[in-house]
């Protein structure tokens, strides 16, 4: 069920029969008449929950009776009036929190509320009058202002934060991952203006360094917010989702527009975090606009928190002008989370009194100067107006005599010095210098191991000896999980990779995800941000597609935008082909691509793909090490089910790593150097026989790292054999062909006898049918045949 509460300034705080009227009216109108004669707000409670029961009886006659197998007509109804009963018990929670606010706290939220609206106004100021200069260009600040949405303070009350929970690398409270627009709640978290004018500005001083405008600090409990805006549910659910596995009872808050709130990737990081049961405060902001679509645009509810019973938890709608009923709402669905409850959607309606951002404010209002006429509607603004949070919020303290009006006029004079003292501060503050952002892209690598363990090993196959890694790596330190579609219970995987693993290592530590590919990737890049070190599954990589916005704006960007380590390792079964040609596994256009390259161009990440089953599990166990993102590319069609020839000794029960970046040597040669990877290394070797028997020696170098790539050792083969063929699976337009020839021909170019050539799949989708599919695929024929050609040149 949802709930609501009353209508913009229509009801007077603490009127409770007309409160509990206006709540049972959206929600049980059907009560409306029983309205007891109670007296008291628990003896009120009491007689609700009765005669919801009583309206809930079931006959005998039909209460047995199966809907569907595991469902009967007393069952649903059951289901039905406990939603009915969390909702009428919610609103009295909520009325007993409101009232147990202090009078210093909600002093505390007026005084942020004024520093917010000075600082917006100073940054609107600033952007207009062009104060902060870079030479003769002016400081971007884009200024998303939150006039209008002060209340949002309320949300921050009593979550546990500093400095109640000291800020640092061992900081224990909860987290927020407020929206760009919400400047007061990040006030509250981090109460300096100094942070976000810094920010703003684009100066140095703090995390973000100039690299972004959207501002937060991981060690004060804010998740820096990112553009594309269902990123912040994603990450949350993940931090949530490691606090949990800690055995923390930490809450996350996360905050969207109702624009954003139709966002798929939203609707999974719900669901995920519902079906989980995590500590989880999804907030909908509505208000209103979504930069010029109006909120009747947006959807067809007519209240956003409805769309909670479709995740199976509660929703509740809040006049988002009303800092006392937001502090309440919000402060009843952590407190349910911490306790074990799940996930609430809290709605809070108010209005965005400005434009889009600084530089849109003339086409929102209208300006007669410009002849502009303005989207905003006239009414609407009107009303809102009348509400403005900080007035309504300010009357009413002094009203109730918690702060005079002197004491308000007085919080407005610190507010405006301690704006102009910052302001001062971050207009000398150094800009950022270009090194920093150049550098920043990755963490500090960790010394690289040696390929050692080889005391005791043992026959495996591909797949075999990634599992093992896994094991190993689980064993090895509690921090490591795993996630994905199916790799939990008893399947192990759509390939049984990890068949095995949630019975040894317990269900949380590897479990089964609904099947939203962008949620599992954002949940396994908060769990990582939040010090764990997750490995995420994707059955195929085909289905990594829904997930791009969290590999390529999240888990990329995340240590560049502000220095936090991102351990995650995402997997991806990928390509179609064997090696050798056979079998063929008709994987068609939806399970046989390849998608290195998406990642190989995305600073960031590092790119991993081995084609033996000891480079499979010494390249996952330094993947999982690593402290930055790692794509780790299976090529299936080696798993030991189509290559069953396909085994080898490989070290078990030690340190055994193979350092990323490191190629290999498979075969020396002096006539010419075929360069690889993955599966394709199997049919490189296959022609090189094939070329040997003909007199050509080809010399194979398997790159096993993509990123960073190993020009050493590339640079030394093609010095040696001055001749070069690339092969891979992939097509060939943007393939990994072409930024090798690139390479090559920037820094070897004089060392080349010949023109460098490629061998490739053709740029087609991969086609089903086997005929198809085997002239697709490259093989040793091909590059045999381009072989004799480049050495004959």
């Amino acid at each position: 069920m949802t709930e609501t509460a009353d209508a913009p300034g229509q009801v007077p705080p603490g009127d409770l029969l007309r409160d509990l009227h206006g709540f049972l009216s959206l929600e049980a109108p059907f009560l409306i008449r029983d309205l007891p004669p109670a007296e008291g707000e628990e003896a009120l409670e009491a007689a609700l929950v009765d005669r919801l029961a009583y309206r809930f009886r079931t006959g005998p006659k039909y209460a047995d009776v199966k809907l569907y197998p595991g469902l009967s007509h007393q069952q649903a109804v059951a289901r039905t009036q406990q939603s009915y009963e969390l909702a009428i018990r919610g609103f009295f929670e909520r009325r007993r929190i409101q009232a147990s606010l202090a009078p210093a706290e909600r002093r505390l939220m007026l005084r942020t509320m004024v520093l917010t609206r000075a600082l917006d106004d100073h940054l609107k100021r600033a952007f207009d009058r062009k104060d902060v200069k870079w030479g003769e260009h002016p400081s971007p600040q884009k200024g998303f202002r939150s006039t209008g949405q002060e209340a949002v303070v309320g949300a921050a009350l009593r979550l546990r934060r500093p400095p109640a929970y000291p800020a640092g690398p061992g900081y224990e409270g909860d987290y927020i991952c407020p929206l760009i627009r919400d400047l007061g709640a990040l006030l509250m978290f981090m109460p300096d203006p100094l942070h976000p004018i810094l920010v703003q500005y684009g100066k140095d001083g703090t995390p973000v360094g100039g690299r972004d405008l959207h501002t937060g600090d991981f060690d004060h409990g804010v998740v820096p917010p990112a553009a594309p805006l269902a990123i912040g549910a994603q990450t949350m659910i993940g931090v949530a989702y490691a606090c949990a596995l800690r055995g923390e009872d930490r809450v996350c808050v996360t905050f969207i527009g109702e624009g954003g709130s139709s966002l798929g990737e939203w609707h999974e990081a719900i669901n995920l975090a519902a079906v989980r049961r995590l500590n989880v405060v999804f907030v909908v902001e509505n208000n209103q606009w979504a930069l010029g679509t109006h909120v009747k645009e947006q959807s067809r509810v007519a209240r956003f928190a409805d769309k909670a019973i479709g995740y199976g938890i509660p929703g509740l709608t809040l006049f988002g002008n009303d800092p006392d009923q937001v502090a309440a709402g919000v402060s009843w669905a952590a407190e349910r989370a911490r306790l074990g409850a799940g996930p609430t959607l809290v709605e809070l309606v108010s209005y965005r009194r400005s434009g889009h951002a600084h530089h849109d404010d003339d086409r929102f209002h209208g300006s007669a100067e410009a002849k502009i006429p303005g989207y905003e509607l006239a009414a609407e603004r009107a009303a809102w107006e009348a509400v403005d949070p900080l007035e309504l919020y300010a009357r009413r303290l002094e009203d109730e005599g918690v702060v005079p009006v002197r004491e308000r006029e007085r919080m407005e004079e610190e507010a405006a010095a301690q704006v102009a003292a910052a302001a001062e501060i971050a207009a000398s503050a150094p800009w950022p210098e270009p090194a920093v952002y150049r550098a920043a892209v990755y963490p500090e690598s960790r010394p690289a191991a040696a390929e050692t363990g080889e005391a005791f090993t043992k026959r495996m196959a591909y797949d075999e000896a990634v599992r093992d890694a896994l094991r190993e790596a689980m064993a090895g330190d509690p921090a490591v999980l795993l996630l994905g579609e199916d790799v939990g219970g008893r399947y192990g995987g759509a390939f049984g990779v990890t068949r095995g693993l949630a019975k040894q290592f317990g269900a949380d530590r590897c479990f089964n995800t609904p099947l939203a590919e962008s949620a599992i990737v954002g949940c396994g890049v908060g769990a990582a941000l939040a010090g764990m070190r997750p490995v995420v599954e994707i059955q195929f990589a085909d289905f990594l597609a829904p997930g791009f916005n969290a590999l390529v704006n999240n888990a990329a960007k995340l240590h560049w935008r502000y220095g936090r380590k991102v351990p995650l390792v995402v997997r991806l079964p990928y390509g179609g082909a064997t090696g050798t040609g056979t079998p063929l596994l008709g994987g068609g256009p939806f399970h046989s691509q390849c998608p290195e390259m998406w990642f190989v161009r995305t600073p960031g990440w590092k790119v991993v793909a081995p084609a033996t089953p000891r480079d499979a599990k010494g390249l996952l166990l330094a993947a999982i090490d690593e402290d930055c993102p790692v794509i780790f590319l299976e090529a299936k069609g080696l798993y030991g089910f189509f290559r069953t020839d396909l085994r080898e000794e490989v070290p078990v029960g030690s340190e055994f790593r193979v350092p990323l970046g490191r190629a290999t040597v498979r075969r020396a040669g002096d006539d010419l150097t075929i360069v690889t990877y993955g599966a394709m290394v199997w049919t490189a070797t296959a022609a090189a026989e094939e070329l040997a028997r003909e007199g050509i020696s080809a010399e194979i170098v398997d790159l096993r790292t993509l990123v960073p790539l190993d020009e050493e050792t590339l640079s030394a083969s093609v010095r040696k054999t001055n001749r070069v063929l690339l092969l891979h699976e992939d097509t060939r337009r943007g393939g990994m062909g072409g930024e090798l020839a690139a390479l090559l021909a920037e820094k070897l170019f004089f060392h080349l006898d010949a023109p460098l050539k490629r061998v490739t799949a053709p740029d087609t989708p991969v086609p089903y049918s086997p005929p198809l599919e085997h002239d697709f695929l490259p093989n040793a024929a091909d590059v045999v045949a381009a072989a004799r050609e480049l050495v004959a040149e």
